[in-house]
């Protein structure tokens, strides 16, 4: 039986398109995956409720779309996180189980990883992961009205993605890394490297069955940069920025 995957991301990294990939594969996503208007996520969608609930109980007030999330806010919620019951999201984990292997992929998980690790069983759980070349995930932040600087693109997705190592550091859990881009620019590479970390067997044809944009360019041109250059522009009152990590109003 092969390992279940885990993937963590720092969020508009593509993840849904590695999701559905690896779906073809027989990774399990849930009895239902959150949809948004445009595409499927390939999230379980019972997997974001408790994250959602998670965060809820442990009173986390943070914006963790745009908020630079410090190793104190992580060790904070772990520490809380101890005088919960549980039982919910054991019963959760114990549903995806009798699934196996699942694929878990929710960006919440950079918050609640280290609460669930209490219940996972960590020796049947491959890591993977994932980001996305800066300029990309900036102009993809802008497009969708998330107004913040390159520069807070940058701090955001480079503190997350190092505090996911850490933890997979701390608990010597092995991982595979990829940007998104991988997949687009040298999709052959990519689908060679997850098959050996995975022992499974994915196939071009898998990839164009699930991938429906053009593959050896990246999915944002000039257009859609200088698209995203109008609208950070035009709200730049409103950005984020480095150091202050809200808007700023002047």
């Amino acid at each position: 039986m092969n390992k279940n995957v885990i993937i963590l991301t720092h969020g508009w990294t593509g993840s849904s398109a590695f999701a559905a990939l690896l779906g073809k594969a027989g990774y399990w996503h849930g009895d239902n995956t959150f949809k948004k208007p445009d595409y499927d996520t390939y999230e379980n969608i019972k997997l974001v409720e408790l994250n959602d609930q998670l965060l809820n109980k442990l009173n986390y007030a943070g914006d963790r779309e745009h908020e630079i999330i410090s190793s104190e806010t992580l060790d904070d919620l772990a520490r809380k996180a101890a005088t919960l019951d549980l039982t919910p999201y054991r019963e959760f984990l114990e549903n995806c189980q009798q699934h196996k292997p699942w694929i878990w992929k929710d960006p919440r998980l950079a918050l609640t990883i280290r609460i669930w690790a209490k219940l996972l069983p960590l020796e049947e759980v491959a890591f993977i992961i994932l980001t996305r070349d800066s300029e990309q995930a900036w102009i993809t932040s802008n497009l969708r009205r998330h107004i913040q600087s390159y520069a807070f693109t940058q701090h955001y997705n480079v503190a997350i993605t190092g505090s996911l190592k850490k933890f997979l550091r701390e608990n010597n859990q092995d991982y595979i890394e990829f940007e998104f881009e991988d997949l687009q620019l040298a999709p052959e590479d990519t689908i060679t490297k997850l098959n050996k970390f995975l022992n499974i067997q994915l196939t071009m044809d898998d990839l164009r069955s699930v991938y429906k944009f053009p593959l050896y360019k990246k999915s944002k041109g000039l257009k859609d940069k200088l698209l995203a250059w109008l609208i950070y522009l035009k709200n730049y009152r409103y950005r984020y920025d480095i150091p202050n990590q809200k808007p700023k109003n002047n």
